[in-house]
């Protein structure tokens, strides 16, 4: 009988350990669609080509929430640093894409954060994370890298596209050099020639070796050719895509690269043929029509759904943070020219590009979520609305004379900056000149809307309260229109450069976005009448997978 009661609590045990063991760890998918727009949203899952494993099973399976804001400030890198870490510009240090700090222009998607990020916690906590281009998370510092990542490569890395027309015949082919190295100067002779066959394209590759590849003709326009070829360090890749409507007429990318973490992985990749694609059609002269740029920019959304639904099952991360940037970038090129920016049932060019966007998108979601298994969290959000851009409003006009020997005067989207010129600005003068631009600013309007809608000083705010980093003074522009300090131009307000635009005010309407949860025990509704904060994101999530939220968490669980 002693023996009995000595083994049965042993074999008890060691049954539970293996159960314990056997049981995986509930991984959690952190997604970020780039400016969703939750009317447009809630317009494309209903419609009959919306895909059940994607959109559509988070609207009617999980708790959605169609009043999400940004936290503090409404743009990408702010919002994004905003949510990952769940707190205030004024602790994570990023109030832009793009700012002064030192005195210098800086890039707040590569600012290191400066409060704890949900990646970093998960991490601490003994989670591994995998990240697909998600915001902040560019493997440049110990804090912004996870387990295993890609992100977007360094610009100044490549070089520029091209739009290559080439005449059919008995003609000498086109030749057109393609930037592979700026920094080394390392160049690819492209040949295009035309016949009555098709196009080709000739090169010659570094190590001396010639090939010759066969360009999409008009019925296979959709299929983009794929020029991989190694620079001497890394292998890059160039796109080359018909552009319709333009006989023998060819977009080709940029010589792009992968930069991913860590190398093994970026080895992997390679050694599988995927490299990042960079089109980077913005600026460039391309007479695409609204669908075709969004063939175009949806190269890269279906390229980080291909990674990473290749990468999530062999890697088996615990958190996954997945990113898709074509709806922001649709909006960007298309919001002004929306009939409806609350339907997508019209059938004008650009409605229809807005929904071959979401489809795109739908898709590539569907297939990273083919990968979560039964008792797996989804979290999934946007960073905020979008607006059209009505005016560019040129401050340069109306600054004091001399007001640049005492201030930099800086312009960021929806917002215009006063910061010293130096370390130390006397607070007398910060207090006058930020006053006068106040009152110069204050007395313009656009279609009876004063100009600036919101104007605040650093020496009246408490520290914990400035979101604005160096700046002494902050001005916020009214929706839709664009700050713009340019003193060569003497016009007050300018044609809009981008049609669509998304402020840094997350208190607008149109800035408002999506925010939705699945998994076990969340109950499905739906929850219009709530406005939710995207820095309750994070808090929500980590209860779900059982996590700690990162330090300096301002946020709490919507439940």
């Amino acid at each position: 009988m002693r023996a009995i009661i000595v083994t049965l609590p042993a074999v008890y045990l060691f049954a539970a350990a293996l159960t314990l063991q056997a049981a995986p760890v509930q991984r959690g998918y952190f997604i970020s669609i780039d400016g969703l727009q939750p009317q447009l949203l809630e317009s494309y899952v209903g419609r009959p080509e919306a895909n059940p494993e994607g959109f559509r099973s988070l609207w009617s399976g999980g708790a959605v929430y169609p009043r999400a804001k940004a936290h503090v400030i409404s743009i990408t890198a702010a919002s994004h640093a905003g949510t990952s870490t769940c707190s205030s510009p004024a602790r994570h240090g990023i109030h832009g894409n793009h700012f002064l700090r030192n005195h210098r222009k800086i890039s707040g998607f590569k600012e290191p954060f400066q409060s704890e990020t949900m990646w970093e916690a998960a991490r601490r906590q003994g989670r591994k994370v995998a990240s697909f281009a998600y915001v902040g998370m560019d493997g440049t510092t110990p804090e912004r890298t996870a387990d295993l990542g890609i992100t977007y490569p360094d610009e100044s890395r490549m070089g520029k596209p091209a739009i290559v027309a080439v005449p059919r015949g008995d003609v000498a082919p086109v030749d057109t050099d393609i930037v592979l190295n700026p920094e080394k100067n390392i160049k690819l002779s492209l040949h295009f020639h035309a016949s009555g066959s098709g196009s080709t394209v000739n090169y010659v590759d570094l190590q001396g070796a010639a090939h010759r590849l066969k360009l999409p003709g008009v019925a296979e326009a959709h299929k983009p050719a794929n020029l991989l070829i190694h620079d001497g360090e890394r292998l890059r890749r160039i796109v080359i895509r018909l552009v319709s409507g333009q006989p023998n007429t060819y977009l080709i990318s940029r010589a792009s690269y992968n930069e991913a973490f860590p190398e093994s992985f970026r080895a992997s990749l390679e050694k599988a043929g995927l490299v990042w694609p960079d089109v980077n059609i913005k600026g460039l002269d391309a007479g695409l029509e609204p669908s075709e740029a969004v063939a175009v920019q949806g190269i890269l959304d279906d390229f980080l759904a291909e990674v990473a639904s290749r990468a999530i099952p062999e890697f088996n991360p615990d958190l996954v943070l997945f990113y898709q940037p074509l709806l922001d970038s649709t909006g960007h090129g298309f919001q002004n020219k929306l009939p409806d920016t609350g339907s997508l049932k019209a059938n004008d060019p650009v409605t229809v590009a807005y929904r071959n966007a979401f489809k795109r998108v739908d898709d590539n979601l569907a297939k990273v979520l083919s990968t979560r298994r039964q008792n797996d969290v989804v979290a999934l959000m946007g960073d905020h609305g979008m607006t059209a851009t009505t005016t560019n409003f040129n401050v340069a006009p109306l600054l004091p004379p001399n007001i640049e020997e005492n201030v930099d005067v800086y312009a960021s989207d929806s917002m215009l900056y006063l910061y010293p010129k130096n370390d130390f600005i006397d607070p007398v003068l910060a207090k006058k000149t930020g006053e006068t631009v106040k009152e110069a600013l204050g007395k313009i309007f656009w279609h009876d809307k004063p100009v600036v809608e919101m104007a605040v000083e650093r020496a009246t705010a408490k520290p914990s309260d400035w979101n604005y980093g160096d700046a002494i003074w902050a001005f916020r522009s009214e929706d839709g229109i664009w700050f713009n300090n340019n003193s060569l131009e003497k016009k007050t307000f300018l044609p809009p450069k981008v049609p669509g635009m998304h402020g840094h005010n997350p208190e607008s309407p149109s800035m408002l976005t999506a925010l939705m949860f699945r998994g076990p025990g969340i109950k499905p509704q739906i929850d219009r009448g709530t406005v939710v904060s995207l820095v309750q994101a994070v808090p929500t999530f980590a209860r779900q997978l059982k996590l700690n939220t990162p330090k300096d968490c301002e946020g709490t669980p919507i439940f």
